[in-house]
């Protein structure tokens, strides 16, 4: 069950009384004084702090206010899609931070008159000012991480009670479908039917699995759906990566490593979504009127563990091969080296590429190198010099050049859209 967390603090933490205000709808700045400054803007924060996306949803908005705004937070504990809580509707704050997953609970937010966010995904346009997960750029990472692993069948298990999940599952198919691979999908029992209990859904699940051919590339909606993914593989003795790879979304560490091989996963922006939300509230506080829009933040990459650590490919020397890029890309290796380690000539590892993956060696070489340079940049402050090193660019300039072929924009740009410590107008 998702929570929510009921807290009242100051920006510092401490522990404050309600300010007394005058009863007011409309978006106010704040001119009471207290304790030397202006008072803070009050803001509520209906976001569940029981999985990894939520929590980061609230470190996002804690990075906003540890630039210097004043705000007095206020979380109420309760499970995800409940009625909002009853406190809401007397409530004389400043501004709210929400996920907006119903109709019921727009409805509740708007009675307020109050300014809203929404970071939810959950419905297709909200009438709240929002920001939130890039949905298709996470499916797309993962296709583009099984593709890489050399598999020609893949799965998508999703959750019929989500519409992100289903946004998820459509982007997956239609980049495996441009790839010319196709995907098979399991939905997931719908609310009534999951009150059965999750063994009967395993159990589904499992059968449904049993379908599909071997080896297989897994994408799951969420964590919690690729770890029953795992937990089917073991009821039937299937191996996990070797028979069946799987991927999960989130990067909940504490679910991720509790797996049984631990669950690779792609890791979504959600700090910096909390961030951009506040900075959004804050604007709106002081009388901006944005109207509905909706930002979405791109995921940061793919958390590789090793339910997904395999080379799925039918011929035994270009996975050798796989493998030599994998572990010594960082090393500066070309074409050359992989030769010598997997002995044959250029031309026949070429057309050996070319009919398991569908591109040549060096564009390997290059792809997984971009892969690492777009982790240094995103999580690290190190220079762009020493991202082309780390990553194994010869120099600066290549990595530049590299970048921009593979993503489309330079690594500045890719690094100052990715940071989480600051929000973009």
């Amino acid at each position: 069950m998702h929570t929510f967390l009921l807290i009242f603090c100051t920006r510092r933490g401490s522990l404050s009384a309600p300010v007394k205000t005058t009863p007011n709808k409309s978006p106010r700045v704040a001119t009471t004084r207290a304790g030397g400054g202006a008072r803070a803007f009050k803001v509520a924060l209906l976001i569940e702090t029981s999985n990894r996306y939520g929590r980061d949803l609230l470190y996002g908005v804690r990075d906003w206010t540890a630039r210097g705004d004043r705000w007095a937070l206020r979380f109420s504990e309760q499970a995800r899609l409940a009625p909002l809580p009853s406190w809401l509707a007397g409530w004389q704050g400043d501004g709210i931070i929400a996920r907006v997953d119903s109709p019921e609970i727009a409805a509740a937010l708007r009675r307020t008159g109050l300014p809203v966010v929404d970071v939810s995904a959950e419905r297709f346009a909200s009438e709240f000012p929002r920001v939130s997960v890039d949905n298709a750029a996470v499916a797309r990472l993962a296709a583009e991480h099984l593709l890489a692993k050399g598999f020609r069948d893949f799965a998508f298990c999703g959750d019929a009670q989500f519409l992100w999940a289903e946004q998820r599952g459509a982007e997956f198919r239609r980049v495996l479908v441009a790839a010319g691979r196709g995907c098979a999908t399991f939905a997931g029992a719908r609310s009534a039917e999951r009150r059965r209990g999750s063994d009967a859904e395993i159990r589904a699940l499992a059968d449904w699995l049993a379908t599909q051919p071997r080896p297989l590339g897994v994408f799951a909606c969420y964590d919690g759906r690729a770890q029953q993914v795992i937990e089917a593989c073991q009821t039937r003795g299937w191996a996990v990566p070797d028979e069946i790879a799987v991927l999960g979304v989130d990067n909940d560490e504490v679910l991720c490593e509790l797996c049984a091989p631990p669950l690779s996963s792609v890791q979504p922006n959600a700090r910096r979504t909390g961030y951009e939300a506040a900075a959004m509230l804050a604007r709106m506080m002081r009388g901006e009127r944005p109207g509905p829009q909706t930002r979405v933040v791109e995921p940061v990459r793919v958390v590789e563990r090793q339910s997904t650590d395999v080379v799925a490919v039918a011929d035994a020397r270009v996975a050798q091969a796989l493998r030599f890029i994998r572990e010594h890309v960082a090393d500066g290796i070309g074409v050359g080296d992989v030769l010598r380690a997997v002995p044959m000539s250029r031309t026949l590892l070429e057309r050996k590429f070319q009919a398991a993956l569908g591109h040549s060696p060096h564009r390997e070489i290059v792809r997984q190198r971009t892969a690492r340079a777009k982790h240094l940049l995103a999580e690290s402050e190190v220079s762009i010099a020493v991202v082309a090193e780390l990553a194994g660019f010869s120099d600066a300039s290549y990595l530049s050049v590299a970048f921009r072929r593979e993503t489309g924009e330079s690594p500045y740009a890719y690094r100052a859209r990715m940071r989480t410590n600051r929000a973009t107008a």
